[in-house]
């Protein structure tokens, strides 16, 4: 009885251990220390926004991503009212983290209510976020990049995972490029 309750204890403990994963085609990929992002050319944040979006290797508008495609965000610290530049270079990645957000959208419809259009109150968003954070002493201003997808748009539902190295690679194009950590010997 005793073997079977600490073999049962010792399975609970290992279940605990998170999902991460070795393999870089792995939506559970463990991204150990040391990665850079290489931006390859100048991306230009417009005016009166901290951030820019890619996907599919291009810039899209905000109101212009396909959020059942892996997209990625480039995020700055500061609003401003012109454009701003950040510059080619070499980006240290100091955390990357990785969540699950629903969102619903809010249900002010008066059909709603009455019963004409159905509601399973279930969540029409569910965004599965990788969270690079970014550091480069010559741009202080950079704050990080995040990639995700809705989970819950169309054709997604049965995926219910996080994006692979792939396909943010895919989203970023040839604009930025993940580098891993050299090997250690």
């Amino acid at each position: 009885m005793m073997k079977t309750i600490g073999l049962g204890f010792v399975l609970l403990l290992g279940g605990c251990g998170g999902l991460q994963s070795p393999d870089p085609a792995s939506p559970y990929y463990a991204y150990a220390p040391g990665w850079t992002v290489q931006l390859n050319r100048p991306l230009t944040i417009p005016p009166d926004a901290a951030t820019v979006r890619l996907q599919y290797g291009r810039i899209v508008a905000r109101n212009s991503v396909q959020e059942y495609a892996p997209f990625c965000v480039v995020e700055l610290n500061t609003v401003r009212a012109e454009a701003q530049t950040l510059q080619p270079g070499r980006f240290e990645v100091w955390r990357v983290t990785r969540s699950v957000n629903p969102i619903a959208v809010a249900r002010s419809s008066p059909y709603i209510r009455t019963g004409l259009v159905m509601d399973d109150g279930d969540p029409t968003f569910l965004y599965f976020i990788t969270e690079f954070r970014l550091r480069d002493a010559a741009q202080p201003d950079l704050r990080g990049m995040t990639c995700a997808w809705n989970q819950m748009a169309p054709g997604n539902r049965g995926l219910m995972r996080h994006l692979t190295l792939g396909e943010i690679q895919s989203a970023l194009g040839d604009w930025m490029t993940l580098i891993p950590p050299k090997e250690r010997i």
